[in-house]
């Protein structure tokens, strides 16, 4: 069985080494499945070599698409959007919400995204410290009707500036961070794609599991993808890539790659007619029951980069 796997290997690193490098050139998708096969040299790796032989196929299959496929007219030229901070994008309250009997509604005012210097945004939720789950959502918007032909990769720094506890009387507590890339489409589909990923800051919860949300053209829901990441005040690296024509998706974290997956989710019909990107960060407050936990939560975010490739 080994031999068999082995002579796999030996076929498969040659087509993308050889085949892909002078037929055309690699694609993003060729270039993360070729670092990740060159890194795998123990069990211990984020995919063994017998789920990365799984993801081969798709792989190729996409490779064959780019070389078949004519170049998009409408695709004047890649984009490039960075920043060292979150100024000037946009803040709106999230669908995660709690509201204890006898507390107001969650509003705006129980969250808030600040600036306190160029090099750092952060983000806050249940900042009056209510009886209540509060959900910041801090996007940047691009509007073009051809903003799914694009692979778009987002990059950026995150951290905690706080460890969460188990004790009730914490000033600051999360339920989770989020982050990731969709496009909606208002004009045809009305449907939401992309990669988003979750998490966990609940220590009462599955403290440190990252999840990611999945769907096809359903609700959708957060999945546990098997990975995790013990919360710490350390700056963490994201990397969220997804090819929309394709469906192909990337997630790493602190150059380890996790396992994701591409949605289409429904959205309310309120929503415009509009095709619009969004690169969006996320935290919401720590669900308050049982104990009734008034705590805020808290996260920082910087040097990001958001690129539109037309390959």
């Amino acid at each position: 069985m080994v031999d068999i796997i082995n002579f796999i290997e030996f076929i498969i690193t040659s087509f993308l080494e050889c085949f892909s490098a002078v037929i055309f050139s690699r694609t993003p998708e060729q270039k993360s499945l070729m670092a990740a096969w060159h890194k795998l040299e123990s069990d211990q790796d984020m995919i063994s070599r017998r789920d990365l032989l799984k993801l081969v196929p798709a792989v190729m299959a996409s490779n064959l698409v780019t070389i078949l496929e004519p170049h998009d007219p409408n695709l004047k030229t890649d984009k490039s959007f960075h920043g060292t901070n979150l100024a000037g994008w946009n803040v709106v309250l999230g669908d995660a919400l709690y509201v204890r009997a006898g507390e107001p509604p969650v509003t705006l005012a129980d969250i808030e995204t600040l600036h306190p210097t160029s090099r750092f945004s952060e983000l806050r939720a249940n900042i009056n410290r209510r009886v209540i789950m509060a959900h910041n959502i801090t996007f940047k918007r691009v509007i073009d009707p051809f903003a799914r032909n694009y692979i778009h990769t987002a990059t950026f720094k995150f951290r905690l500036p706080y460890i969460p506890t188990n004790d009730n009387n914490a000033l600051w507590h999360g339920q989770t961070l989020e982050a990731g890339i969709s496009i909606w489409d208002g004009a045809a589909s009305r449907l939401d794609y992309g990669l988003a990923f979750q998490w966990d800051l609940n220590p009462w919860n599955e403290f440190g599991k990252f999840r990611v949300w999945t769907g096809q053209t359903g609700a959708g829901k957060w999945v546990n993808n098997g990975s995790s990441l013990t919360p710490d005040t350390n700056w963490h690296q994201a990397m969220i890539l997804v090819d929309f024509k394709r469906e192909n998706t990337d997630l790493i974290i602190d150059g380890k790659r996790h396992l994701s997956s591409f949605f289409k989710t429904t959205r309310p019909a309120a929503w415009g007619k509009e095709v619009a990107a969004r690169f969006q960060v996320e935290i919401v407050s720590i669900y308050p029951e049982p104990s009734g936990i008034k705590a805020a939560n808290r996260a920082q975010f910087k040097d990001w980069t958001w690129l539109w490739n037309t390959a």
